[in-house]
């Protein structure tokens, strides 16, 4: 019989009902449904087999049916495709030759030159095996032998995850591992490789006897991971050998232990667990440096808890900074923050209440100076625009305990209130009239230490409430230049009225969320320039600025402002060097230039208003895009903040100015990148850091490396070095190597 498209339905075991050969007609189209669409995989031996061929013999003699051209027959959610099937009913065997393809339920498929199957296609034996795996994992086999749909005894096995040449595919992969034999579990789903060498660009470059890979398709499994290793001058030559250990199917561990010549040993444990409503991540670490043990926790949940709140924690603490510097955990940081929390999300509105401590990592700091911060409940809400004035309302309450076993203990409740109005003029003018209410409530002890230093009390309660007046007016006109793109010259000026707040006074309240103070662009047209609300910028003042912008075709544009403040009367609640401390304020500018697409000028000042001297310069500039570009960066302030740390008095080192240039470039091209960063200060004439990656990546490997130097010192050290490289094998794991 001949014709495509024939489809016999069969009974037990491969075996056909021939009788239904002189009558398929009826039946056909369900068959072939149920071809189109294959039935869940199952273990009997005789379910039935479907088969789609261009031409089906039967010979009564031999008992042999032969289906030839396009053969495709469907068993168990099993289809196997070939040029042609030979199906011998007395031995319940079928033999397949001919561009043989085996397609399994899950989706992957393997290729042979022939095949002979039994036991409904669960037993096969397979000559010039090729299977694809998930992840791109590919095989290759001289033969090959399936048992009970479980086991695959494979001989002369070449594995890779690496596309061949185009050009040239007799060349050997980038990557292969070739073994003598592989079995593949199946059921388990795992690889297991004898006399295994791995190839880099058909060179040889180790022999392991015996290995065990996940199969490909598996995200999850327990076992070694690759091994890593590293040197530096605390730990000497060091390696670590992780473990990753499956708990159940929403939590694991890896448990990495640690040798080093110097040091250690230490050792690693990382939990993680996924639940329906939150995550769960703890990493607790232990070891001996230096003859004394060691250890450190960082650990973080967040759980939701229905659809508008959700709470959480972060717990980190160390045992001692020297553990973690030894260790080389958590470079350069400079504190370990823990906190509990709940917060809530509504329309307009946001709600928090937590607890808060901190750990010192760095010598100079004392840790009975710092806060604990305990309880702190926080809710903000902004309104949707009213229908009598189109205005928005806000309200901001905040109430924390800040408790110090050497320092100053406040205790503050406060509450603002402000209510904005937008309007326009008649001659386009577009006006915002605002007030705002800043109260607070003050309860503190030992305010004559750090870091208030205050010499008026030791211990006050007080309240204070400062109201805000003010109207914004900024008067675009706007200019078509035709081809020569659009421009915008834009007057913006700001009355603010409020009462003077004294200088007593600010001596009188602790000082938790205004210790630095930076007056710039950003916060010109603020009602209160401080940060926070224990020190407030009262009294009467005028904020005027100049906005201009030019806008090009193609995205060019020019984009630019320059501002001051005029207050109406003088006060000492500003530091000097502020900016703020006179009637007239500092003149403060940006400026944004991108002449092309490929040219990016950012540039951002503060200038003296006597005599027009920089007091803050940060300008930036970016050339090129994403395939090559190159940055550059100044930074000049004329004061430092952080000299005022722990001083009761401004010491001379807080007007010691800082001037640093950064540089770097970046680029990323047909699977490289590269990029590098350095700092220097030009003060000192040396480099604060250095930093520099190397990258590559394909469909199945990747490299990289990374240097950094870090030349400043930090907790007494005499700087850093670290140098990082990793290079992924896709699918089979990470071989990593760090100098530090």
């Amino acid at each position: 019989m001949k014709g495509r498209g024939i489809n016999v339905s069969t009974i037990p075991a491969l075996s056909l009902v021939l009788a239904g050969l002189l009558n398929f007609a009826a039946p056909a189209h369900a068959q072939i449904s149920a071809l189109e669409s294959p039935a869940p995989a199952s273990s009997d031996n005789n379910a039935p087999v479907s088969f789609l061929a261009d031409q089906v013999s039967y010979n009564k003699t031999s008992t042999l049916v032969t289906a030839t051209g396009h053969v495709k027959a469907v068993q168990n959610g099993q289809t196997l495709y070939a040029d042609k099937v030979v199906i011998n009913r007395t031995t319940d065997e079928a033999t397949a030759t001919g561009h043989v393809v085996l397609l399994e339920p899950n989706g992957e498929s393997v290729f042979a030159d022939h095949a002979v199957l039994t036991k409904g296609m669960k037993n096969a034996v397979m000559e010039g095996v090729a299977a694809r795996l998930a992840e791109n994992g590919r095989l290759i086999a001289n033969g090959a032998t399936r048992t009970d749909a479980k086991l695959e005894d494979m001989v002369k096995v070449v594995y890779s995850a690496c596309n061949l040449c185009i050009s040239d595919p007799t060349a050997p992969p980038l990557w292969q591992i070739k073994a003598t034999s592989v079995t593949r579990d199946l059921e388990h789903q795992t690889l297991e490789y004898w006399n295994a060498v791995m190839e880099i660009h058909g060179i040889p470059i180790f022999y392991i006897p015996y290995m065990t890979q996940p199969d490909p398709s598996v995200k999850r499994r327990s076992g070694f991971l690759i091994p890593s290793l590293g040197t530096n001058s605390r730990l000497g030559f060091f390696t670590e050998i992780p473990y990753f250990l499956v708990l159940d199917r929403s939590s694991d561990v890896v448990i990495t232990p640690l040798l080093a010549t110097k040091n250690g040993p230490s050792l690693d444990a990382k939990y993680r667990r996924d639940f329906n409503n939150g995550v769960l991540h703890i990493d607790a670490e232990g070891g001996f440096a230096n003859d004394h043990f060691g250890n450190a926790i960082f650990s973080d949940g967040t759980f939701d808890l229905n659809e508008n709140w959700r709470a959480g924690f972060t717990y980190n603490h160390a045992s001692n900074p020297t553990y973690l510097d030894d260790f080389h955990i958590l470079p350069n940081a400079a504190e370990l923050t823990s906190n509990v929390y709940l917060e809530g999300f509504g329309a307009g509105s946001y709600a928090r209440l937590d607890a808060e401590t901190y750990q010192g990592l760095v010598a100079s700091v004392a840790q009975n100076t710092l806060p604990i911060v305990a309880p702190h409940a926080q809710y903000a809400f902004v309104s949707n625009p009213d229908p009598w004035l189109n205005g928005r309302f806000s309200l901001s309450v905040d109430a924390f305990n800040v408790f110090r076993n050497v320092g100053t203990n406040t205790r503050r409740a406060s509450l603002i209130a402000g209510y904005n109005v937008p309007f326009n003029g008649p001659f386009g003018q577009i006006w915002t009239a605002r007030v705002s209410l800043v109260s607070a409530t003050y309860s503190a002890t030992h305010l004559y230490q750090q870091p208030n230093f205050s010499t008026a009390d030791n211990v006050i309660s007080t309240s204070r409430a400062e109201p805000y007046g003010a109207l914004f007016m900024r008067w675009p006109f706007v200019r078509a230049a035709g081809r020569y793109g659009s421009q915008i010259l834009e007057p913006e000026v700001q009355f603010v009225a409020a009462p003077v707040v004294g200088t007593s006074e600010n001596y009188r309240i602790p000082n938790e969320d205004s210790l630095d103070l930076e007056y710039s662009d950003a916060n010109l047209f603020d009602l209160n320039r401080y940060p926070g609300i224990d020190r407030l910028d009262g009294g009467e003042r005028v904020d005027y600025a100049l906005h201009g912008a030019w806008y090009l075709p193609q995205g060019s544009m020019i984009d630019a402002l320059i501002g001051q403040s005029y207050r109406f009367h003088k006060d000492n609640v500003y530091l000097r060097g502020s900016g703020l401390t006179g009637n007239i304020s500092d003149i403060v500018a940006r400026a944004t230039i991108i002449p092309t697409k490929y040219l990016n000028l950012t540039y951002r000042t503060r200038l003296d208003h006597n005599n027009l001297t920089p007091r803050m310069i940060d300008a930036t500039a970016t050339l090129g895009n994403k395939p090559f570009s190159v940055t550059g960066g100044y930074l000049y302030t004329s004061t430092n903040p952080y000299a005022l740390y722990g001083q009761s008095t401004i010491p001379a080192s807080y007007f010691v100015g800082r001037r640093e240039i950064t540089a770097g470039f970046t680029t990323a091209y047909d699977g490289w990148s590269v990029s590098a960063n350095a700092e220097r200060n030009i003060q000192t004439g040396r480099f604060d850091a250095i930093n520099a990656k190397l990258g590559w990546e394909n469909e199945c490997s990747a490299v990289n490396m990374i240097f950094y130097r870090r030349f400043t010192s930090f907790n007494l050290d005499k700087g850093d070095t670290v140098l990082l490289i990793q290079i992924t094998f896709k699918t089979l794991g990470n071989v990593g190597f760090s100098a530090l």
